[in-house]
Formats: C-alpha cells, sequence, structure tokens
C-alpha cells in the first residue's frame, strides 16, 4: 500500500514540475526583434536626453513599441517596452520623440520651458521603416 501512494505522489511532483517548466518557458520567451540604433541632432550638434520611441503601424501579435534616450552625443539604442529586450519592431514604426527639460513642474507661474525640438518631432507624424535586419544609421537631424 505504501508503494502505490509512494508512486502517486512521485507522479503527481513529476506533473506539477513538468506544467512549472513550461510556464517558464513561456515567460521567458524571446520576442522577435531586430537591433535599432541612431542619432538626433539640431543643426549639426547633438541632443542628450531625447526619449526616443517607435510604436509599429501595423499592430498584430508581433508588434511591440520600442523606446530609448540619447546620451551626450545624442546617441540611443531601442529596447522593447514589452520585456526591454534590446531591439525594436521591423517594419514601418511611427516615431516620436520627446525632449527632457529637467524643469520641475509647474503651477504655471514659471516661464515657459522653450522646446529645441519642431513640433513634428512630437506630434507622431514622423515614420521609419526598420529594415529585417535592423539599423545602426536611425538618424534624426533637424
Amino acid at each position: 500500500m505504501t508503494s502505490i501512494v509512494q508512486n502517486f505522489l512521485r507522479a503527481t511532483a513529476a506533473v506539477w514540475l513538468a506544467a512549472a517548466l513550461v510556464t517558464a518557458a513561456g515567460c521567458t520567451q524571446s520576442i522577435k526583434s531586430v537591433p535599432v540604433s541612431g542619432r538626433v541632432t539640431l543643426k549639426g550638434q547633438p541632443l542628450a536626453d531625447v526619449a526616443v520611441n517607435f510604436s509599429p503601424v501595423t499592430g498584430g501579435d508581433n508588434a511591440y513599441a520600442a523606446y530609448g534616450k540619447t546620451d551626450k552625443e545624442g546617441r540611443y539604442k531601442l529596447r522593447l517596452v514589452e520585456n526591454g529586450q534590446p531591439g525594436a519592431t521591423a517594419g514601418k514604426n511611427r516615431v516620436t520623440l520627446n525632449e527632457s527639460t529637467g524643469a520641475a513642474e509647474s503651477d504655471g507661474g514659471s516661464p515657459a520651458v522653450v522646446l529645441k525640438l519642431p513640433p513634428k518631432a512630437r506630434d507622431g507624424t514622423m515614420a521609419i521603416e526598420v529594415p529585417a535586419t535592423g539599423t545602426d544609421a536611425a538618424d534624426f537631424a533637424f
């Protein structure tokens, strides 16, 4: 009788272990993305602290938004919003660029913040075609 209980417990433990492994494998599954990096400049000068956002124009199960931030040389590398994995979704992406002003929130009594980038950089009308192999030249010059 004891061996029947032991066999049952072993079988139950094996099923739970298999289920846990399948679940864990699904959670850590890599999303298809391609490497994307570039540079943001204004009148030939690099712009630091600019948030770069790519959003795939065509949706679907394999379309994920990506983000990055420019360094002091104006360079950025994108990462997927979904899981932080390096890269972006290949195909046509809508692009927005947002400057970090460094100013604290205001009640309106502070002087207006002057943004350097033109409105088209922020309004979502810019787009870029990300090649299936990725790119290191997703540059935006204003």
